[in-house]
């Protein structure tokens, strides 16, 4: 045996940057390299094809050593991460009844959503609950001060002896200000801070307050951004609990950091790495550089649906292990029916589940940090945490993240992420799996209950914002339209010549509720217009190859404006030829990269859906 290092390339030859570019760029055969290879995040990190060694930020012998405290489990510990489930407490004997299933079946904590002033009903769906050995959160529509005087008391009266309660009380006055502008800032903190004295010392497992970027998320706020606000907001409470006599590491000891995790991986990984080492830094300033840091991931209402919810299953697994890679150390799935109404068994039970195989049989929980040394997440961790930590330090200029969302700042922030996301999202690039892409028309609605509890974060304010709600909000215009709306599909020329853009049409079309009427292909334009005519569609879409549109586009669109089409469409970019086509009767082009969702909406204006109307 020999203690010679295993060298399994030591044959080849060494092979630099620039040979890989060389390589690159023969099979480009002249494309852009940039727009081919390389994409932003939504804060303008330039994403690379290819990181190297060379790429690393820092260097480190083992993770959780040193600036690589992203690692939250940095002795490998076993036990994995809290697997948290929400639930909305309506009555609160359902309440308790499904609270205690998901106890006894993996689940570890729960998160109470509650109406502001309705926390009476706290008590009955806490009954049973064993508030030393599963801890419970709180998360309402207002400050959260009141709910969780209420849920100390209801952990008083049961017996539960203050030092080991286990409790996050969820009070989150800057997330109700940022919703709300009918909020007296000032006070809400203070009585944060009184809360916070008065646990100090008798409650060490109580963490009071939460500082959350998640509703700011929601509302479309990109990644540096829900970071800069989620530090910012625990700065601000740690300096309202110190205002009321709480020592610094006390008052660091009681925040709660919650973000929000949904479909992107790396992203996501990067974003709770990036947070915890900005929460150590903060904390280090401050004087406490061993903080308790804790963290909440959980799910973003954002990215998921009301149609096709099963697709939500799949996000809800994506942001789980960004959640556990990313050193969560409580994670939070939402059910896949949960925008539908009320959760029903199944959907519960695949939330908790979804944990659970991660953990038991990935074993994500048993390595210290997964996703260290990968060049690619410990470049984009460096980079997210400095450009959050620039908007952080801005928001601090103004006098605090309070005073930048007083100021509107934060509100431009989110308000610019979101209209750029919406381009995205109307022009497909950025597109939902589902409903504005492999939309299923003959999918049967779920039905469910409805919640007893609005969406918490809905106010005069921060308006939370779904990427798919524009489609579905076509999707149902359409279903509830009195006569369903139809596309006839023009099909020109044999099979091979039409199927692409024929298949790519009617994805497009069903993308907004409107089925297509499909066929094997025409070879005349005069075959195609009868067809169309004997349809009764109103809508009519081209679809061909480009030869056949030199050979036959012009004139098989004059032949179905003369078959009485309400609105011609040609699948495809025309490129010079548009006004020909044009004069001919063409309306509209439709192609990757235009806008689905205007064109989506001028089609259900024709067909009499909605406003009548019509944008050209």
């Amino acid at each position: 045996m020999t203690k010679e290092a295993l060298r399994l390339a030591a044959e080849f030859d060494p092979v630099t940057h620039q040979d890989w570019l060389d390589a690159v760029d023969k099979v480009l055969k002249g494309k852009d390299f940039d727009r081919v290879l390389r994409s932003k995040t939504p804060d303008g990190i330039v994403i690379e094809p290819l990181y190297t060694k060379e790429d690393q930020p820092w260097a480190v012998d083992v993770p959780g050593d040193g600036v690589s405290l992203r690692a939250s489990n940095p002795a490998g510990q076993t036990s994995g991460w809290d697997v948290r489930q929400r639930h909305v407490i309506g009555d609160p004997a359902a309440a308790n009844a499904a609270i205690l299933h998901d106890l006894n079946r993996g689940v570890t904590s729960v998160e109470l959503v509650v109406d502001a002033g309705a926390t009476d009903v706290l008590e009955g769906a806490l009954s049973d609950v064993l508030l030393d050995l599963a801890p419970v959160a709180l998360l309402d529509s207002g400050d959260g001060i009141d709910a969780a005087k209420a849920l100390l008391a209801v952990a008083e009266r049961s017996g539960v002896p203050a030092s080991e309660a286990l409790l996050d009380l969820g009070c989150d006055p800057i997330g109700a200000l940022a919703s709300s502008a009918a909020i007296d800032i000032d006070a809400a903190l203070a009585q944060v801070g009184e809360l916070g004295a008065a646990c100090a010392g008798s409650h060490p497992h109580v963490r009071v307050v939460r500082a959350s970027g998640v509703r700011f998320a929601e509302a479309g706020a990109t990644p540096a951004t829900e970071l800069a606000v989620t530090v910012g907001a625990g700065v601000a409470y740690a300096r309202a609990l110190v205002a009321q006599g709480v020592s610094e590491a006390d008052a660091f000891n009681q925040v709660l950091l919650n973000v929000s995790v949904g479909t992107d991986q790396f992203g996501d990984i990067a974003k709770l790495r990036a947070l915890r080492i900005m929460w150590q830094r903060v904390a280090a300033a401050s004087g406490v550089p061993a903080a308790d840091t804790k963290i909440q991931a959980s799910m973003a209402r954002n990215v998921m649906t009301k149609r096709d919810p099963w697709v939500n299953m799949l996000r809800g697994t994506i942001g789980c292990f960004a959640a556990a890679v990313g050193g969560a150390d409580i994670v939070l799935v939402h059910p896949f029916d949960a925008l539908v109404g009320q959760p029903d068994d199944l959907g519960l039970r695949i939330a908790r589940n979804t944990h659970l195989a991660l953990m038991e049989e990935s074993n994500l929980h048993r390595v210290i940090d997964p996703a260290g040394g990968s060049w690619y997440v410990e470049t984009l961790t460096s980079q997210l945490g400095e450009q959050a930590w620039s908007i952080f330090q801005s928001f601090e200029a103004e006098g605090g993240v309070v005073a930048a969302i007083q100021s509107g700042t934060v509100q431009g922030l989110v308000d610019e992420a979101r209209a750029e996301t919406a381009k995205h999202v109307a022009t497909r690039t950025r597109p939902i799996t589902g409903v504005s892409e492999f939309p299923n028309l003959a999918e049967e609605p779920l039905q469910r209950k409805p919640l007893a509890v609005a969406d918490v974060g809905s106010g005069d304010g921060l308006q939370p914002w779904r990427l798919a709600e524009d489609y579905e909000a076509l999707r149902d215009a359409a279903d509830a339209a009195s006569t369903a709306p139809t596309v006839f599909l023009a099909n020109m020329g044999p099979v091979a010549a039409h199927t692409a853009r024929a298949g790519w049409a009617q994805n497009f079309f069903e993308a907004g509720g409107i089925a297509a009427v499909t066929n094997e292909g025409f070879t005349t334009p005069a075959e195609a217009a009868q067809a169309f005519a004997q349809s009764g569609a109103a809508l009519v879409v081209i679809c061909s190859s480009d030869a056949l549109y030199d050979e036959l586009g012009e004139a098989t669109a004059e032949a179905l404006a003369q078959a009485g089409a309400s609105r011609i469409y040609l699948a495809g970019n025309p490129g010079d030829r548009a006004g020909a086509y044009q004069a001919a009767g063409v309306h509209e082009f439709i192609h990757v990269g235009c806008n689905v969702l205007e064109s989506l909406q001028r089609a259900h204006q024709v067909q009499g859906i909605g406003p009548t109307e019509v944008a050209q």
